[in-house]
């Protein structure tokens, strides 16, 4: 055969292709994506109806963290009515509401529960034979829900390749996203991005919903709702003590002459300001979370390190802060490679369920790992204290560790603050600035790399690299959008400015000290430095997190209890008495 003829034929065979494979589009079942609400119903109501507990089999049943609802998220992110792919077809969105099942032990439950599942399981299986993604959700919050300040709505989630093949009978398993990396937990937008998938879109936000062979969480349903409970009892209870301490530590040493027990006591008081951060994080870890068991928890773990920390004061009072600050980020440590586990319900800063950020360090704690690393760096070399500082940044900012870049921001900042501070007579303004600034530089670009390249799962800092950090405006856009909520969260809780405006007032005792706290700085020129880069060191975490007050408040109380326990130790230790 000619090369000639050969060429005709495939000039021929070409629509004859192109005419089968629109047949086949044409032939093939489109895709569908059903919603069915069930009003005032909990987790426990859903699996209770054998056809939706055959969906948590075959996919997952779990909990959405959202403050809105499902039917009000739906609402916002899915248009009403039909969405056509990019492939052209038309796929369908369908759904419809079940009767409000009746509260256990009322008369008509056994019914309701028999006329759902008979609706639930006739409506799938006429969906067709297409992909297909169904969910079962309340459409609002419950009364019971708002009173108890529960943000986490049920939800039971099934996909396949057929409707037909959902309802499948077994145990039912729960759920996970990369949104939130946690079992039995998905992210608001998470729900939508499934059905917009499964109907031929590319949504810009939220994260594949996967099954996971574990129960559903209703245990950790109920440990975050006593969370919700006591977190703002304890919260308010630990800052007036912090509030307390400060106070009466600066009373005492402004006195000329004060008992010697009191002194002490003050000393104690101020330094323990990490321990309680860190007794308040550890709380969430409790087997049982009441007032019975987290607040002497708090307590003992509290006074305990201080005191046993404090002992150190014989060899050198700077000893003290050294120790503690090595302490606090051990246990950060800890918690990071069980993967913060603590943070899901913590009695200080918002719980990862909440919302904000369900995985990594919380915003809070950024101000803890500031101070904790000046705290031991004052004891280093000027080298070994860089070092220890653009680690612990790394810590804060790698997707498997912190995956905190407000938080490694800070800590680079702090080490090339403290680079300055420490360097500038030996190595001039300028060459130290430059050294600090290439510090930063070089980290945060390692940083968003981390993010990029070396987790499979996206985080925060994959979608701003990918996102909003490829253009000024974008990045820009991200600032203003981080400062807004910042300026919101004050808005709501005007306590919250207390620690911002508070660093005004420490940053001008430290270049503006009082007689005894210059004395205890001439004694101690390191810390000094150490209290200076800590504070400037807050200011940077305000402007690069979010929630800018939450991540201050911890800086600002390790750097007003460095500035009153060295003077205040140092005092004591020069006064006769046991």
């Amino acid at each position: 055969m000619s090369r000639l003829r050969r060429g005709l034929l495939l000039l021929a065979a070409v629509p004859l292709a192109l005419g089968a494979a629109s047949s086949a589009r044409a032939e093939s079942p489109q895709a569908v994506a059903a919603v069915i609400l069930a009003p005032d119903a909990s987790l426990g109501d859903l699996l209770s109806i054998p056809s939706v507990r055959a969906l948590a089999h075959t996919g997952g049943a779990g909990f959405v963290s959202t403050n809105v609802g499902m039917e009000e998220v739906l609402r916002r992110q899915i248009p009403a009515g039909q969405l056509p792919s990019e492939s052209g077809e038309t796929p369908s969105l369908t759904g419809f509401t079940l009767h409000p099942i009746p509260p256990i032990g009322s008369t008509g439950r056994a019914g309701a529960i028999e006329r759902a599942d008979r609706e639930v399981r006739t409506f799938v299986s006429e969906l067709g034979g297409g992909p297909c993604v169904v969910v079962v959700s309340p459409p609002t919050f419950t009364p019971a829900m708002i009173a108890a300040k529960d943000e986490l709505s049920p939800v039971v989630i099934a996909k396949g390749t057929s409707c037909a093949q959902l309802l499948t009978s077994g145990p039912p398993r729960t759920i996970t996203s990369d949104s939130t990396r946690r079992t039995g937990v998905a992210a608001e937008p998470d729900v939508p991005f499934e059905i917009l998938t499964t109907l031929g879109r590319k949504p810009s936000l939220g994260a594949e919903i996967r099954p996971v062979d574990a129960p559903p969480p209703f245990s950790l349903l109920q440990r975050h709702l006593v969370n919700r409970r006591m977190t703002v009892p304890v919260q308010t209870a630990a800052g007036i003590y912090v509030g307390v301490a400060g106070l009466l530590a600066a009373i005492v040493l402004s006195l000329r002459r004060g008992p010697r027990w009191l002194m002490v006591f003050a000393a104690w008081m101020t330094m323990s300001v990490a321990p309680l951060a860190v007794a308040l994080l550890a709380a969430g870890r409790l087997p049982t979370l009441s007032y019975a068991t987290v607040v002497p928890f708090v307590v003992i773990v509290t006074i305990a390190a201080t005191l046993l920390l404090d002992r150190l004061h014989t060899r050198s009072v700077l000893l003290v802060p050294a120790a503690i600050g090595a302490a606090s980020l051990a246990y950060l440590a800890f918690e990071a490679l069980f993967h913060w586990s603590g943070a899901l319900t913590p009695f200080l800063g918002g719980s990862e369920l909440d919302g904000g950020r369900f995985f990594g360090l919380p915003n809070v704690y950024v101000g803890l790992l500031l101070g904790a690393s000046l705290y031991v760096a004052q004891r280093l070399s000027v080298v070994w204290g860089v070092v220890l500082i653009v680690g612990v940044a790394f810590f804060a900012g790698l997707p498997g560790t912190g995956a905190n870049i407000g938080g490694a921001l800070t800590l680079f900042a702090a080490a090339g603050l403290w680079v300055i501070v420490r360097c500038r007579s030996k190595l001039g303004w300028l060459k130290a600035v430059g050294i600090a600034a290439a510090t930063g530089i070089a980290g945060m670009a390692a940083i968003f790399a981390s993010h990029v390249y070396l987790t499979a799962s996206p985080t925060h800092g994959t979608r701003f690299v990918e996102g909003a950090g490829r253009s000024a405006t974008g990045i820009w856009d991200t600032i203003a959008h981080r400062l807004d909520v910042g300026f919101d969260l004050i808005a709501r809780n005007p306590f919250a400015l207390l620690p911002v405006v508070g660093l005004v007032v420490v940053l001008y005792v430290v270049l503006r000290p009082t007689p005894k706290i210059d004395e205890s700085f001439r004694e101690h020129p390191v810390w000094r430095d150490a209290i200076l880069v800590i504070v400037l060191g807050s200011v940077v975490a305000y402007v690069a997190n979010d929630s800018g007050a939450a991540a201050v408040g911890l800086g600002f109380g390790m750097a007003v209890g460095g500035l009153l326990y060295v003077p205040l130790r140092e005092e004591a230790g020069n006064m006769e008495g046991p």
